[in-house]
Protein backbone atom coordinates (compact mmCIF):
# COMPACT_ATOMS: atom_id res chain seq x y z
CA UNK A 1 0.00 0.00 0.00
CA UNK A 2 1.33 3.32 -0.69
CA UNK A 3 2.47 6.05 1.58
CA UNK A 4 2.67 9.75 1.33
CA UNK A 5 6.32 11.31 1.08
CA UNK A 6 5.42 12.54 4.52
CA UNK A 7 4.53 9.75 6.12
CA UNK A 8 7.61 7.91 4.14
CA UNK A 9 10.47 9.58 5.76
CA UNK A 10 8.93 9.91 9.18
CA UNK A 11 8.85 6.41 9.67
CA UNK A 12 11.96 5.30 7.26
CA UNK A 13 14.76 2.95 8.19
CA UNK A 14 17.88 2.07 6.58
CA UNK A 15 17.49 -1.70 6.31
CA UNK A 16 19.32 -2.41 3.08
CA UNK A 17 22.90 -4.28 3.90
CA UNK A 18 24.77 -3.91 0.41
CA UNK A 19 24.51 -2.30 -2.71
CA UNK A 20 22.34 -4.27 -5.20
CA UNK A 21 23.10 -4.84 -9.03
CA UNK A 22 19.90 -3.26 -9.95
CA UNK A 23 18.02 -0.04 -9.37
CA UNK A 24 14.92 1.36 -10.47
CA UNK A 25 13.98 4.56 -11.27
CA UNK A 26 10.08 5.93 -11.71
CA UNK A 27 9.50 8.96 -14.51
CA UNK A 28 7.46 11.12 -13.01
CA UNK A 29 6.14 12.56 -16.29
CA UNK A 30 4.51 9.02 -16.93
CA UNK A 31 3.60 8.18 -13.61
CA UNK A 32 0.04 8.32 -13.13
CA UNK A 33 0.05 7.60 -9.02
CA UNK A 34 -1.77 4.37 -9.77
CA UNK A 35 0.30 2.36 -6.79
CA UNK A 36 1.05 -1.07 -8.77
CA UNK A 37 4.96 -0.26 -7.71
CA UNK A 38 4.04 0.72 -4.35
CA UNK A 39 1.76 -2.08 -3.58
CA UNK A 40 3.99 -4.78 -4.78
CA UNK A 41 7.30 -3.71 -3.16
CA UNK A 42 8.87 -6.25 -0.67
CA UNK A 43 10.85 -3.67 1.36
CA UNK A 44 8.11 -0.45 1.06
CA UNK A 45 10.57 1.80 -0.36
CA UNK A 46 8.20 3.56 -2.51
CA UNK A 47 6.35 6.52 -1.40
CA UNK A 48 3.59 9.25 -3.09
CA UNK A 49 4.78 12.81 -4.34
CA UNK A 50 1.37 14.22 -4.09
CA UNK A 51 0.67 17.33 -5.99
CA UNK A 52 -2.52 19.88 -5.61
CA UNK A 53 -3.48 19.27 -9.10
CA UNK A 54 -5.26 16.71 -10.46
CA UNK A 55 -3.53 14.10 -12.07
CA UNK A 56 0.01 15.41 -10.74
CA UNK A 57 0.85 13.06 -8.01
CA UNK A 58 3.07 10.53 -9.24
CA UNK A 59 5.51 8.27 -7.35
CA UNK A 60 9.39 7.66 -6.01
CA UNK A 61 11.45 5.40 -5.68
CA UNK A 62 13.76 5.97 -2.66
CA UNK A 63 17.18 4.17 -3.99
CA UNK A 64 19.26 4.07 -0.91
CA UNK A 65 16.65 1.30 -0.07
CA UNK A 66 15.74 0.22 -3.27
CA UNK A 67 17.22 -4.35 -3.20
CA UNK A 68 16.84 -4.51 -7.14
CA UNK A 69 14.21 -7.59 -7.19
CA UNK A 70 12.69 -5.83 -10.00
CA UNK A 71 9.30 -6.71 -8.54
CA UNK A 72 7.51 -2.74 -9.36
CA UNK A 73 9.37 -3.93 -12.97
CA UNK A 74 7.84 -7.31 -14.05
CA UNK A 75 6.28 -10.24 -12.71
CA UNK A 76 8.91 -12.93 -12.15
CA UNK A 77 6.24 -15.89 -11.13
CA UNK A 78 4.01 -14.64 -14.61
CA UNK A 79 7.10 -14.02 -16.83
CA UNK A 80 9.25 -16.51 -19.20
CA UNK A 81 11.23 -16.27 -22.24
CA UNK A 82 8.12 -15.69 -24.70
CA UNK A 83 6.08 -13.31 -22.15
CA UNK A 84 6.89 -11.10 -19.42
CA UNK A 85 4.30 -9.56 -16.74
CA UNK A 86 4.62 -5.91 -16.23
CA UNK A 87 4.01 -4.41 -13.08
CA UNK A 88 3.45 -0.67 -14.14
CA UNK A 89 0.89 -0.07 -16.60
CA UNK A 90 2.42 3.48 -18.09
CA UNK A 91 5.90 2.23 -18.26
CA UNK A 92 7.04 4.91 -15.76
CA UNK A 93 9.64 2.65 -14.41
CA UNK A 94 13.43 2.52 -15.47
CA UNK A 95 15.65 -0.07 -14.51
CA UNK A 96 19.34 0.67 -14.38
CA UNK A 97 22.26 -1.29 -13.39
CA UNK A 98 23.60 0.51 -10.07
CA UNK A 99 26.90 2.47 -11.20
CA UNK A 100 27.74 1.60 -7.62
CA UNK A 101 28.23 -2.08 -8.30
CA UNK A 102 30.25 -2.06 -11.67
CA UNK A 103 31.30 1.47 -12.35
CA UNK A 104 32.64 2.71 -15.70
CA UNK A 105 35.76 3.67 -15.90
CA UNK A 106 35.72 7.37 -16.14
CA UNK A 107 31.83 8.77 -15.30
CA UNK A 108 29.92 10.55 -17.58
CA UNK A 109 29.65 13.78 -15.17
CA UNK A 110 33.76 13.73 -14.64
CA UNK A 111 34.05 15.59 -17.70
CA UNK A 112 31.71 18.11 -16.28
CA UNK A 113 33.11 18.89 -13.00
CA UNK A 114 35.22 22.21 -13.09
CA UNK A 115 35.90 22.15 -9.49
CA UNK A 116 39.68 21.76 -8.23
CA UNK A 117 38.45 18.33 -6.23
CA UNK A 118 39.18 15.29 -8.28
CA UNK A 119 37.97 13.04 -5.65
CA UNK A 120 34.24 12.83 -5.90
CA UNK A 121 31.95 9.78 -5.29
CA UNK A 122 30.86 9.87 -8.72
CA UNK A 123 28.79 6.70 -8.38
CA UNK A 124 26.51 8.11 -6.24
CA UNK A 125 26.74 11.18 -8.21
CA UNK A 126 25.26 9.12 -10.92
CA UNK A 127 22.85 7.56 -9.06
CA UNK A 128 21.08 10.57 -8.02
CA UNK A 129 21.97 12.81 -10.89
CA UNK A 130 19.45 10.59 -13.18
CA UNK A 131 16.86 10.04 -10.25
CA UNK A 132 16.80 14.08 -10.45
CA UNK A 133 17.05 14.07 -14.30
CA UNK A 134 13.69 12.06 -14.64
CA UNK A 135 12.25 14.06 -11.73
CA UNK A 136 13.55 17.36 -11.40
CA UNK A 137 13.28 16.28 -7.69
CA UNK A 138 15.39 14.00 -4.93
CA UNK A 139 14.19 13.81 -1.81
CA UNK A 140 16.40 12.28 1.26
CA UNK A 141 16.19 11.78 5.14
CA UNK A 142 17.82 14.26 6.88
CA UNK A 143 19.45 12.21 9.12
CA UNK A 144 21.84 10.65 6.02
CA UNK A 145 24.25 12.99 5.62
CA UNK A 146 26.19 10.53 3.45
CA UNK A 147 23.49 11.22 0.95
CA UNK A 148 22.90 14.66 1.65
CA UNK A 149 26.75 15.12 0.98
CA UNK A 150 26.37 13.24 -2.32
CA UNK A 151 23.30 16.61 -3.40
CA UNK A 152 25.49 18.97 -2.15
CA UNK A 153 28.35 18.21 -5.13
CA UNK A 154 25.39 18.70 -7.20
CA UNK A 155 24.73 21.96 -5.39
CA UNK A 156 28.01 23.14 -6.25
CA UNK A 157 28.19 25.73 -8.84
CA UNK A 158 31.09 24.38 -10.44
CA UNK A 159 29.65 22.20 -13.13
CA UNK A 160 30.42 23.45 -17.13
CA UNK A 161 27.15 24.35 -18.89
CA UNK A 162 28.69 25.91 -21.74
CA UNK A 163 31.60 25.89 -24.62
CA UNK A 164 32.55 29.14 -22.71
CA UNK A 165 33.16 28.68 -19.69
CA UNK A 166 30.62 28.68 -17.96
CA UNK A 167 29.57 26.69 -14.80
CA UNK A 168 26.34 26.43 -13.04
CA UNK A 169 25.42 24.84 -9.71
CA UNK A 170 22.61 21.48 -11.29
CA UNK A 171 20.54 21.43 -8.09
CA UNK A 172 19.69 23.37 -4.91
CA UNK A 173 17.80 22.88 -1.92
CA UNK A 174 14.01 23.61 -1.86
CA UNK A 175 12.52 22.75 1.18
CA UNK A 176 13.98 21.11 4.70
CA UNK A 177 12.08 20.21 7.72
CA UNK A 178 12.61 17.55 10.51
CA UNK A 179 12.70 14.49 8.79
CA UNK A 180 13.34 15.31 4.95
CA UNK A 181 15.87 17.52 2.53
CA UNK A 182 14.12 18.55 -0.99
CA UNK A 183 16.39 19.07 -3.48
CA UNK A 184 15.18 20.34 -6.89
CA UNK A 185 16.92 20.85 -10.40
CA UNK A 186 17.54 24.53 -11.76
CA UNK A 187 16.16 25.01 -15.31
CA UNK A 188 20.27 25.15 -16.25
CA UNK A 189 20.71 22.23 -14.45
CA UNK A 190 17.60 20.09 -15.80
CA UNK A 191 19.41 20.92 -19.42
CA UNK A 192 22.92 19.79 -18.58
CA UNK A 193 21.56 16.66 -16.94
CA UNK A 194 19.86 15.89 -20.33
CA UNK A 195 23.01 16.21 -22.17
CA UNK A 196 25.26 14.53 -19.49
CA UNK A 197 22.78 11.66 -19.52
CA UNK A 198 21.89 10.67 -23.25
CA UNK A 199 22.13 7.53 -24.44
CA UNK A 200 22.50 6.44 -20.89
CA UNK A 201 22.23 2.79 -20.84
CA UNK A 202 18.17 2.05 -19.44
CA UNK A 203 17.75 -2.33 -19.20
CA UNK A 204 14.87 -3.32 -20.86
CA UNK A 205 14.16 -6.70 -19.29
CA UNK A 206 10.99 -7.24 -21.62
Amino acid sequence: MTVSVEEYFATRKDDRKKETRYLNVINKDSCTSCQSCATVCPVDCIYEVHSPFPGESYHQIDTSRCIGCQMCYRSPQDSNDHFTMTICPWNAIDMLHNPNVKPEETSVFMPYWKGSEDDLPWQKIEEYGYQLRLDGLVILPVGREDLTAILDWLCKPEWLFSEDGETIAIATVSTTDDEKISYVASEEGQDLLDCIFDGWHRIFMD
